[in-house]
Order: C-alpha cells, then structure tokens, then sequence
C-alpha cells in the first residue's frame, strides 16, 4: 500500500532541488521577519518535517510543510508529504484537498493516485468519471501537470516546423514530410489535451469538503434553507458563485447548491 493511508509504515516524498531556487526568489518581507530559517534553508525544514512525519509527531509535520508552503514554496511532493501528515492527524478531508493540490503537479504518481483513491472509500466522497470519448479525445490529460504538458506541445511544434524546413530544402527527402505529419498529429492530440486540461481542471475554481461527516447543500445561501442535497467530507466540487461567507458548488451531476465557507477549502 502507499505512502500515508496504506498499512505499515509510510515513507514521504522526498525534497526536491528546486525548490531551493524557488525559495531564493520569493520576497515576502513581511513574513521573512520571522522566518529566516525557512528562506535561507527551505531543505532543512522539509527534512525536519519529514522527521517529525516518521517520529508521529504529525501535528509539527504539518506545521513545518506550511511553513515551506506559506513562504511561496510549492511542490507536488510538498502537498503529498501534507495530505500524508493530515491523513494520520485524522482529518481526511484536509488530507484529500492536498492530494487535490499535488494532483495537479504529479498527476501521474501511483502513490497519490492510491492515497487519493484510499482516502476517498474512507468517507464516501464522489468523484467525477471523465466519459469515455473525452478520454479517447484528449488522451495526454491528467497524465502530466499542464506545465509539463506545454513543454511538449511546444516541442512538437518545433519538430514540425523542423522537419518541414527540411523537406523544403531536401524536397526529393519525402521522409520529412512524413515526419512533419507524425509531428503534426502529435502537436493536434497535445494541444487539445493541454486545452481540455485547462478548460477542465485547472481553470475553474475548486473545492473540496472538510470536516467530520456530511456538507449540508441548501438552496439557498442562509442557515435556515432547505437543505437541497449532502456533500460527504473530501468530495471535489466546482465553486459557481461566492456570497458573504457562502459559497455555491456543482456536483459532477450538475445539481447546485450553497454551502458554508467554512465547510469548504479552495484548491
């Protein structure tokens, strides 16, 4: 079983090297103040996060991967090692949003994806399946992070143009212009995956429910409104519309209603 949820002893991510530049370049002075040791060594607080992890001190863990995150550092592994830290303190639905968050920088790691998975069986939460003829349509999404995924759309591009520049000088060469039709189709699949991404996961504002239990959805924005249907703690859902300390969320069947603020964390 994996890292955190699963059965035996877990192991968490391990830092990476650039997060250090990332550190370097961040300018919060305010916060800076009493933070030195954060900025100046963002490896050493990870790692003694990750101590405390192993030593079940899971609430200083937490405290320690906010810190890295609250100073502008942010990381796929960094909401994992999280999500694992919340998971152990008992609170699934802080846990599930940080395996949300790192989704979309490591979407293709198998311990996030059984964590993730692990996590929600534990409280019922929905998910939303992706219908088959968006999966054969964008086959890239979800596979990478977007960022990973412009790269090679960006690539692809340039072998395109590459391999018709060549065909263009070497015109007898017509392996180049098969190439450059290969490059092509690649770039088309890429792009509409990094789109339907975009579009999809990214772009519209997320959210996913905390707390003990059940969300109640009301229709209307106030205490007293009837309640309209029940959000089990860890469920994503899609923010519409913000007022005074409510927040109106669509399930994946589209059905609407208004939630507190407090029962929810943005992504």
């Amino acid at each position: 079983m994996p890292d955190g949820p699963g059965d035996g002893e877990p192991t968490v991510k391990r830092f990476r090297a650039w997060i250090v530049l990332a550190a370097a370049v961040v300018a919060i002075p305010s916060w800076l103040a009493g933070q030195e040791d954060v900025a100046s060594a963002p490896q050493t607080v990870f790692f003694k996060a990750n101590a405390h992890y192993h030593d079940s001190a899971y609430d200083q863990a937490v405290r320690d991967y906010e810190l890295l995150l609250n100073s502008g550092i942010d990381s796929g592994n960094l909401y994992f090692n999280l999500g694992n830290a919340y998971f152990k303190l008992g609170d699934v639905g802080r846990a599930i949003a940080n395996y949300e968050r790192a989704w979309r920088e490591i979407p293709a790691d198998p311990d996030l994806a059984a964590n993730l998975t692990y996590a929600r069986s534990l409280t019922g939460a929905e998910t939303c399946e992706v219908p088959l003829w968006q999966r054969s349509a964008f086959p890239l999404r979800g596979r990478m992070s977007s960022t990973s995924l412009l790269w090679v759309v960006c690539v692809l591009w340039t072998l395109t143009f590459v391999a018709l520049g060549v065909h263009r000088l070497a015109p007898l060469q017509r392996s180049f212009l098969y190439s450059a039709c290969g490059f092509a189709l690649l770039t088309l699949i890429a792009t509409l995956s990094l789109g339907a991404q975009l579009a999809v996961d990214v772009w519209p504002q997320r959210a996913v429910v905390v707390g003990v239990g059940e969300a109640a959805a009301r229709f209307e924005p106030a205490e007293d409104g009837t309640v309209h249907f029940s959000l089990p703690e860890g469920t994503k859902v899609e923010v519409t519309e913000e007022r005074e300390g409510w927040l109106q969320v669509s399930r994946c069947d589209g059905r609407r209603g208004w939630v507190p603020s407090t029962a929810l964390i943005t992504l």
